[in-house]
């Protein structure tokens, strides 16, 4: 599953995405950074992970793609109201809740820990776990953007 909307805020039932040329291979349902592109403009690519940082980290993508820069994919930007329900690459516990937490290094995934470290490469922040404490566990939370104006 890797990342799934589970609350936008409000009174709004579908995320809102946009459509945003794409780079790489993206798979869908995992987080993607937006880059800018020289003449090309700016574009998502896959490969959000361990290293990516709340100064880069955009969206979910919705769909898939390989190694194109001409097509379009449909990505769903964090906003500060929305609440994700994530897979962890650990069993989830509530230990974790509170806790600053990073992207697995094999993608589609929280590399989930119980400590806390505050750096810009921790980009999600669980606020409860749901389901079992042996595998099966997901937390849910919020992504930690900054699109501050020069952090990029």
């Amino acid at each position: 599953m890797g990342f799934r909307l589970i609350s936008s805020g409000g009174d709004t039932v579908d995320p809102a995405f946009m459509n945003i040329a794409a780079s790489g291979v993206i798979n869908p349902n995992n987080p993607v950074v937006l880059v800018a592109a020289g003449t090309g403009g700016a574009m998502v690519e896959g490969g959000a992970g361990v290293d990516t940082t709340r100064t880069a980290i955009f969206g979910v993508c919705l769909d898939y793609v390989q190694g194109a820069s001409d097509t379009n994919v449909r990505v769903i930007p964090f906003h500060p109201n929305q609440f994700w329900e994530v897979d962890c690459a650990n069993a989830a516990t509530t230990a974790q809740v509170g806790i600053r937490q990073h992207l697995s290094a094999t993608r589609g995934y929280v590399h989930n820990q119980a400590t806390n470290v505050d750096s810009l490469n921790r980009v999600f922040m669980p606020v409860a776990m749901t389901g079992l404490t042996t595998g099966s566990g997901k937390l849910i939370g919020y992504f930690l953007v900054d699109r501050t104006p020069g952090n990029a």
